[in-house]
């Protein structure tokens, strides 16, 4: 998958499109001042001279929000530049890295791809704090229960859309196939949501859909995109064409997107798919297999879990805090989300694997399978 990049957010940090749907990378034009945060009992300069080899995607790193942090323990932060969620999980397997972000799509596929290693929860001070919902899901664990990532920030999927134009706003993906939507319609270009949507409408089992089942998802694909007028290079980007009425419906949105509208003189809402359960996305941090400062992760984790430090993360990327003690202290500004829907285990918003399987098992579509079907649409 590719990444595109949004244009610079003028009033705070925009969160990533950290999941199938949200590849736009993180604007850094305004950042909060700094905390000084006392996480766990550590001993100021504990780390000292380590440097902290960090793979993902900007604002996601605790590059401002633990920069006082960082210089009390000594460590020093190396960031490698992002592109996609394939080229991340190629560099884990064959580089060191002591951090990685990674999506809820992908943490238990890379987990049990052996890259990822799992987790000593109890050297978490703060893992107890998150919210039931991110701190029991099972996109953050394999099949023997092991967890292999600590979610840092949370959203909803929903779609946005110009309630002036779209007057009877759609509840069933599938409403987008009617010819009426042609040319009213953006997205990003990326097959994961689209195919997932039109799978889980057909009944199929995805993302573990047979080839034969992908075929009839392609072919179903191919009327959404003959509706699509352009795809979108990131959130700001879908923003601006729902505000300038080149389209009337954004898939894969964001409520930030509302206030930004909002911001120049224009009213967009959101709704949610019938087949998105609520559309839940979750970028956590990973400890990669090959970490060489595994103390250092594990200490740099937990910081940017804790309260104080994880309600600045929220403020910053307009996100949902994963620590229940964080929600007080977040910007105004920042609470788009009902948190409501993660207080509880039993929630009502699915942080769900979407990506097909890597390796071929039996008759499963793998994820190039999807790519090629996808490929296929895109030349026409």
């Amino acid at each position: 998958m590719s990444v595109t990049t949004p244009a610079p957010v003028p009033t705070a940090t925009a969160r990533s499109h950290a999941r199938p749907g949200r590849l736009a990378a993180v604007s850094s034009a305004v950042l909060l001042t700094s905390l000084l945060v006392t996480g766990g009992a550590l001993a100021q300069g504990q780390f000292q001279g380590v440097t902290l080899d960090f793979i993902g995607l900007d604002g996601e790193d605790g590059q401002t929000e633990l920069e006082q942090w960082r210089t009390e323990q000594g460590i020093t932060l190396a960031k490698s530049p992002f592109s996609s969620w394939d080229e991340t999980f190629a560099k884990l397997k064959t580089d060191v890295f002591d951090v990685a972000l990674v999506a809820n799509p992908y943490v238990s596929l890379w987990g049990q791809a052996g890259v990822l290693q799992p987790l000593d929860l109890t050297r978490l001070t703060n893992w107890n704090d998150l919210f039931p919902a991110l701190r029991d899901g099972d996109f953050l664990r394999d099949a023997a229960g092991n967890v292999y990532a600590v979610p840092i920030a949370w959203g909803d999927g929903p779609y946005v859309y110009a309630p002036d134009r779209v007057t009877t706003p759609p509840t069933s993906f599938m409403e987008l196939l009617d010819p009426a939507w042609k040319g009213r319609i953006t997205t990003f270009d990326d097959p994961i949501l689209i195919f997932h949507q039109i799978a889980v409408a057909k009944g199929y089992p995805s993302p573990n859909m047979t080839k034969e089942q992908l075929a009839d998802v392609k072919e179903t694909a191919k009327q959404l995109v003959a509706n699509v007028r352009t795809f979108t290079g990131g959130y700001q980007d879908a923003t601006d064409l729902l505000v300038r009425g080149e389209v009337d419906l954004a898939i894969g949105g964001w409520e930030a997107m509302v206030n930004w509208a909002k911001e120049k003189g224009t009213t967009l809402d959101f709704a949610f798919f019938d087949e998105t359960n609520g559309g839940g996305w979750a970028d956590s941090l990973a400890i990669p297999t090959n970490a060489e400062d595994v103390d250092a992760a594990y200490a740099y984790i937990d910081q940017m879990i804790a309260p104080a430090v994880n309600a600045q993360i929220a403020t910053n990327l307009i996100s949902g805090t994963v620590n229940s003690k964080s929600v007080a202290s977040v910007d105004p500004s920042a609470l788009i989300y009902d948190y409501s829907i993660v207080e509880s285990a039993e929630n009502p918003i699915k942080f769900e694997v979407w990506t097909p399987p890597l390796e071929a098992e039996g008759d499963i579509a793998t994820k190039q399978d999807w790519d090629d079907a996808w490929a296929e649409i895109r030349a026409g």
